[in-house]
């Protein structure tokens, strides 16, 4: 008690690409930035523990690495739990609950159409909408699709409990993944039978947000059942209608519910949450016409009307327990979206359907020289999507260009062990074994537009390896290499610079091989550290092109080789009793 921490998280990285002789290189940022977290002091209470106090802290767990180990793992690892996660904030937009995390960056583009870009130590940042690069679970029911694509719309911010974030591949742990794992939970159930809370901001240029909660517990069971809305007006001008109109903003309602009760020797999760999201999309400026003082809306989004209209539901349960002598976890989702989608050129509409299991077993037994543990498992996922492109006539449908039903099935084999030596040192391994699945069946055929329907079968195996060695002195070393690959979305591998139907031919996963190293510990009673150096190493890495004939729309392709390294660090320190502080870069 008695203190406020302030986190910002900007991270650093470069990167190159070599393709065909040339050699280019990209950098965020280039300058040093220190960025000193703002200071917040608050009277403790009267009962706050004398000086010379021991206070004892609970091991944390770290779930996103599939089996359940303390705080000293070979991994960049970072935790954010309780009030920090809005505290300060409207609650209302993803870059609230994550700006402390180091090696994570998220751009708002206060753009609910497009969505806040997300980044984990630079993957991620091709995506023009959603989350790409990164695995994303929710309540352990994964965000993210088998083709690697994740939206974060159904996310309640309010009702947050816990972030974890894994910096590095997950591939060897969850597949089709390079920039990390994040892992959202939600406050669990209060003790009491009933509890009802209720959080309202706003702000300029219409910023509204209504947040309510309803949580308890009966008996063995407990529910929680939240609801939020938001909406927001913007500020950008039509430049069309010339009448001072707003051309932005949005309107985004979200309810999510869960219920833990018994079941058997385990307890049983379940989960379901539902978001309607209506946004209009102004799109993005050039260069030039921000220089000229230009803040209007871009006269083609304006004059093709674009924005976005979603409808989703997802439903999910856990099981957790012992199971044959070890511990167990199975799950299984659904998903159902519903897409209406005009952007420049074309009219999107796409109904979706996906879902998946997953099965989880783990053990440990001592040995002679320590303890081992083992996890294994299986995921088992689907996704079908039913999808029309129109020419667009002013936001409305004009000639259908594409009509087609998109298959990804995807399956994984996934195994991990870790000893801990009574030495010292401790040794993570894993190995995954990853095949998707792409499938096309055109539905528009014509004597002009041929049968374009066809198959894309993509697989991997990526192996991971780690060492963590305790050094004294609340402080240890670590280091992991790891491999990992990332499949092109369905949403990049239709796009096609020849307007034609079915999967691009020439698109193929990106891969990589990333090696990590770093420190972290205790300053005594101060606070702690962190800092880790990482590269990456990446093969065909997806880029993004676009085609003069084509203006707006955006094509991917494999580039020959490109190369991120990067470093981030962490300091946490108590400078008072009732003061403390994070700098993090």
């Amino acid at each position: 008690m008695g203190s406020y921490r302030h986190r910002f998280s900007p991270h650093y990285y470069h990167r190159y690409h070599r393709k065909r002789g040339r050699h280019t290189v990209s950098r965020a940022p280039s300058v040093l930035s220190i960025i000193v977290a703002s200071i917040f002091v608050l009277t403790a209470p009267a009962g706050a523990q004398d000086p010379d106090s021991t206070v004892t802290i609970d091991p944390v767990l770290v779930r996103v690495l599939r089996s359940t180990v303390g705080t000293g793992t070979p991994h960049s690892v970072s935790i954010i739990t309780g009030p920090e996660l809005t505290r300060g904030t409207a609650g209302a937009f993803l870059e609230d609950a994550l700006r402390a995390m180091p090696g994570v960056q998220i751009h708002n583009r206060f753009n609910l159409a497009m969505g806040e870009r997300l980044s984990v130590r630079g993957f991620g940042s091709r995506a023009q909408f959603g989350v790409r690069g990164v695995r994303i679970l929710v309540d352990g029911i994964p965000a993210t699709l088998p083709d690697g694509q994740a939206t974060l719309d159904h996310l309640d911010l309010a009702g947050l409990g816990r972030v974890e974030a894994l910096r590095g591949p997950s591939s060897a742990l969850y597949g089709n993944a390079a920039g990390g794992v994040l892992h959202f939970r939600s406050l669990d159930p209060v003790s009491e039978p009933a509890r009802l809370s209720f959080r309202s901001t706003s702000g300029s240029h219409g910023l509204l947000t209504l947040q309510g909660v309803l949580s308890g517990q009966s008996g063995n069971a407990g529910y929680r059942v939240g609801f939020s809305r938001l909406s927001y007006d913007g500020f950008r001008r039509d430049p069309i209608t010339d009448d001072g109109s707003i051309y932005a903003g949005g309107k985004r309602s979200v309810v999510n519910a869960s219920l833990t009760l018994p079941a058997g020797a385990g307890r049983l999760r379940l989960v379901a949450n539902g978001v309607v999201l209506n946004a209009k999309n102004p799109g993005s400026l050039s260069q030039a016409l921000l220089d000229a003082g230009d803040r209007q809306a871009y006269r083609f989004n304006v004059i093709s009307r674009t924005r976005k209209d979603v409808t989703q539901g997802q439903a999910g349960a856990t099981w957790t327990g012992p199971l044959g002598g070890g511990d167990g976890e199975i799950s299984a989702w659904v998903i159902k979206r519903e897409l209406d989608n005009p952007i420049p050129g074309k009219v999107i509409e796409l109904d979706r359907q996906a879902g998946g299991m997953r099965a989880l077993f783990q053990d440990q037994t001592e040995i002679s020289s320590g303890t081992f543990g083992i996890g294994a498992g299986f995921e088992l996922e689907f996704q079908s999507d039913e999808r029309f492109n129109w020419r667009n006539s002013g936001g409305e449908r004009g000639d259908l260009l594409l009509e087609q039903l998109e298959r990804v099935r995807g399956s994984g084999l996934f195994m991990q062990g870790r000893l801990d030596l009574d030495s010292g040192p401790s040794l993570l391994a894993g190995l995954r074994y990853d095949r998707l699945s792409f499938s096309a069946t055109d539905r528009f055929i014509s004597a002009e537009n041929p049968d374009d329907s066809g198959e894309r079968v993509m697989d991997a195996l990526s192996p991971s390896a780690g060492l963590l060695i305790d050094a004294g002195n609340d402080l240890e070393v670590f280091a992991s290499v790891a491999g990992s690959f990332e499949t092109p979305t369905t949403t990049e591998i239709v796009n096609r610079p020849s307007g034609a139907g079915g999967f691009n031919p020439d698109l193929e996963p990106q891969k990589g091989f990333t090696i990590e190293g770093g420190i972290r510990g205790r300053a005594g009673d101060r606070g702690t550290f962190e800092l880790a150096l990482f590269q990456t190493k990446l093969t065909g890495e997806l880029v993004p092109f676009e085609v003069p004939s084509n203006p707006g729309l955006t094509y991917y392709q494999n580039a020959g080789r490109s190369l991120y390294r990067g470093w981030e660090a962490s300091l946490d320190t108590r400078l008072s009793e009732n003061t403390s502080a994070r700098i993090a870069y």
